[in-house]
């Protein structure tokens, strides 16, 4: 009876303390893998090719490639752009390269990319640079201000080729800003016709930037969280910078939203709470300055309206990127169900063991 006693008052104990566990454990445990640290021997482009592809091409480094792994980062140089293009938002990609792996987002749970890089720019303008232009199609003339890293920037993105929603960091040489962008399916998914239910078309898309800050000297920890239930922040150092409910709804569609004024949206956008399902990792060096909605507001479907002159002007950028992390945080209460069940699972096996 009273080994009876005991192996009950065991087994309450553990059941109390997988309760209590599962309460206690506040935010869900995260889990982070760091996805390339670029530092093991004899790291080479063989080996970042393995974990990193370039779906649009080379870009500058066609011309020159500079990429090296000698610091035990990832190193590259492009001091004057050279490259462009007169198609859709082909001319930012100085370039690019994305993950060969995507993450899937937990459901009810964040995901977080985060990366260190450090960013000198060459021959840009902190203060901002006129760009001037004329319409292609009507030859009315085209002026604005592009800010620093929309001249040359180092970024970091967090894509979802599926939806064609990304979140970026722009990092250049004295001053950074947090993007959030969609963009059409011509670019991200050129498969879907516009009479797929998932074609993204002029309503759904946008850039726009949410705000610049002024940065230091880098490194600079980089870091970028998505929720599934439809909210992205941006961190930069450990410091939230910006942050945007309703995902997939443009900044100037929604009320209250913290956005820099650049750009307008062309539609009412889509809310995409819960459709987000997998993200991939993109870095590079990208220009933002032919980016829609620039192009002519009677026909953006030309979508080139700056001349070349004013989208290569002797700027360029150096950047080392290192430490891709991710980190995946499970729903709250199913870490909750988790930490439960396995502590239950535990007293079940003692009471499975004969005392000795």
């Amino acid at each position: 009876m009273a080994a009876h006693s005991t192996a009950a008052t065991r087994h309450c104990t553990t059941l109390s303390l997988a309760a209590g566990l599962a309460l206690a454990a506040g935010p869900a445990a995260a889990n982070t893998v760091v996805y390339d640290s670029f530092d093991t021997p004899a790291y080479s482009l063989a080996g970042y090719g393995a974990k990193w592809a370039n779906p649009y091409g080379l870009g500058e480094m066609a011309i020159s490639d500079t990429r090296n792994f000698l610091g035990g980062n990832f190193a590259i140089k492009a001091p004057v752009f050279q490259t462009g293009f007169d198609f859709s938002v082909y001319d930012h990609l100085k370039y690019i390269a994305t993950s060969t792996q995507s993450f899937a987002v937990p459901v009810g749970g964040s995901l977080t990319f985060s990366s260190t890089i450090t960013a000198t720019a060459h021959n840009t303008q902190a203060a901002g640079r006129i760009i001037n232009g004329t319409y292609i199609q009507s030859g009315l003339p085209y002026s604005a201000l592009a800010l620093e890293g929309q001249q040359a920037g180092a970024v970091m993105n967090m894509i979802d080729f599926s939806t064609g929603q990304l979140f970026d960091w722009f990092i250049s040489g004295s001053t950074a800003f947090t993007l959030i962008e969609r963009l059409p399916s011509a670019v991200t998914n050129p498969a879907l016709l516009p009479s797929d239910p998932n074609y993204v078309g002029m309503d759904k898309m946008y850039t726009q930037i949410i705000n610049q800050i002024d940065i230091g000297p880098g490194p600079h920890v980089a870091s970028i969280t998505y929720s599934d239930a439809g909210s992205v922040s941006y961190f930069l150092d450990g410091k939230l910078v910006s942050q945007v409910d309703n995902v997939g709804i443009p900044l100037d569609k929604q009320a209250g939203a913290a956005w820099s004024g650049i750009y307008p949206s062309y539609g009412p956008g889509e809310n995409l709470a819960g459709k987000v399902r997998n993200l991939t990792i993109g870095h590079g060096l990208f220009s933002l300055l032919d980016a829609y909605p620039f192009q002519h507001p009677e026909r953006p479907d030309l979508a080139v309206s700056i001349p070349m002159s004013e989208r290569l002007f002797g700027q360029g950028m150096d950047a080392t990127f290192d430490d891709f992390t991710v980190t995946a945080v499970p729903e709250p209460q199913s870490w909750a169900l988790l930490m439960a069940g396995l502590l239950v699972g535990i007293a079940a096996q003692r009471r499975r063991v004969p005392r000795r």
